[in-house]
């Protein structure tokens, strides 16, 4: 489950990573060299399941009736709008921590595409930059850390956050230093009002996706966490990975993975069947 152009005090914190970046030298040399962890650490598992089943009970009651409603309420050509606006801020942070992971050419590209968008996209409303096949990377502190060679941790399961590992949990600090909204020049009024429309049209994105969960007769919770270990390695090693099971089953990283993309493309393609019929009704 955000991202204009960098402010000073975003600049200044940038300085502060890159200085802690050189500061980890020896440490980053060989970082990347590193085979890719395939166990599963979940030492917290219990506590990590009553946190799951309260972001769960949350989804249930909240998000998932409002994202429904708002899917059925905001015409699609809003909807993606709306989702490109908010990738545009995230592209930010992507820029930068492409620069931090030594992926100079990347971050340039990045960058670009964040000027392209908020240029001719109208702030990103638009997403004319991947017609000009500049592609959308994502890449954020925890993948850095991850990159420099700090191990992942156990898998934590975060009040609201969901899914992450300790890792992930010390980069989602390094995220907020960077986060367009948390801006000062973003009044505090419009912030709040922002994340939350940010996450309502994220979760609707997500709700196609998210009926695998609903008909899967294995646990959802190994599902997810195992799932989101085998994303979040192949994110950070830039490749697939393999994982195994508790059950001693070997998986692929990205079969579950792929599972979701294809619904995400089902759903996209469901609101291009949408505009064709807005079309055919002009």
């Amino acid at each position: 489950m955000n991202r204009l152009f960098l402010t000073n005090s975003t600049t200044r914190y940038l300085v502060k990573i890159l200085l802690a970046c050189c500061c980890a030298g020896l440490l980053t040399a060989c970082a990347t060299n590193k085979p890719a962890p395939t166990e599963i650490k979940d030492p917290f598992e219990k506590v990590n399941r009553a946190v799951y089943n309260f972001n769960s009970t949350i989804d249930r009651v909240a998000l998932k009736p409002a994202a429904t409603g708002y899917k059925k309420v905001v015409p699609v050509f809003v909807r993606r709008g709306v989702s490109n606006f908010f990738g545009n801020l995230a592209d930010i942070p992507t820029a930068a921590n492409s620069l931090l992971q030594g992926k100079f050419e990347q971050s340039f590209f990045d960058t670009t595409r964040v000027a392209v968008n908020t240029v001719l996209g109208v702030g990103g409303l638009f997403d004319v930059a991947t017609s000009m096949d500049l592609e959308r990377h994502s890449e954020n502190f925890g993948q850095t850390l991850g990159v420099w060679g700090l191990p992942e941790g156990p898998y934590i399961v975060l009040p609201f956050f969901g899914s992450q590992t300790l890792r992930g949990t010390i980069g989602l600090f390094g995220d907020s230093r960077i986060e367009p909204l948390n801006s000062k020049r973003v009044p505090t009024s419009w912030r709040g009002k922002l994340i939350t429309l940010n996450v309502i049209n994220a979760r609707t994105n997500a709700l196609a996706a998210s009926s695998i969960l609903d008909s899967a007769s294995l646990d959802p919770y190994v599902f997810v966490r195992d799932g989101y270990l085998a994303w979040s390695r192949k994110q950070v090693h830039d490749g697939t990975v393999k994982t195994r099971a508790p059950n001693d089953r070997a998986v692929n990283s990205g079969d579950e993975l792929d599972e979701l993309d294809e619904l995400d493309e089902l759903d996209e393609l469901d609101e291009l069947d949408e505009l064709d019929l807005l079309d055919g009704l002009d």
